[in-house]
């Protein structure tokens, strides 16, 4: 049975066009481009969050597709985490040599690539595996 003619459900990309996106993205996260930095020419990266990629004259979609192709295609997961990765590694980098500010960095890499100031600790201990521990004093 065919979907109906007014459905705009239906799946748009297909495995193929969906990898060379990804492709093309990670392509793109590899741009450079110069910055002038304290009248300094200074090469860096072009892109360094996922949305500027997506929404790239290049590729000119939305910010979220990749999230969207590795949900329905899974064996891509593989391209999404190499993408993300390079980015992450992009904005680190050029936050090292003053392109990007220190503030902007560390929002980008907290707000989109889970880092975070302290390390969390789980709280919650199970105490009935706990064994009491007895210390004999010796004079």
């Amino acid at each position: 049975m065919a979907a109906p003619k007014e459905n705009t459900n239906a799946q748009k990309y297909t495995l193929q066009n969906a990898e060379d996106i990804f492709n093309k993205a990670i392509e793109l996260s590899k741009t450079k481009t110069d910055y002038i930095i304290s009248g300094q020419k200074i090469k860096g990266y072009e892109y360094h969050f996922i949305g500027e990629v997506a929404t790239s004259e290049e590729l000119d979609t939305y910010t979220d597709i990749f999230k969207y192709l590795k949900e329905a295609y899974p064996e891509l997961l593989n391209l999404y985490n190499k993408l993300k990765n390079r980015l992450e590694a992009n904005c680190f980098s050029d936050s090292k040599k003053g392109i990007i500010k220190e503030a902007t960095a560390i929002m980008n890499l907290k707000s989109n690539y889970n880092w975070t100031d302290r390390q969390q600790v789980d709280a919650n201990v199970n105490t009935s595996i706990v064994e009491p521990v007895t210390f004999k004093l010796s004079k």
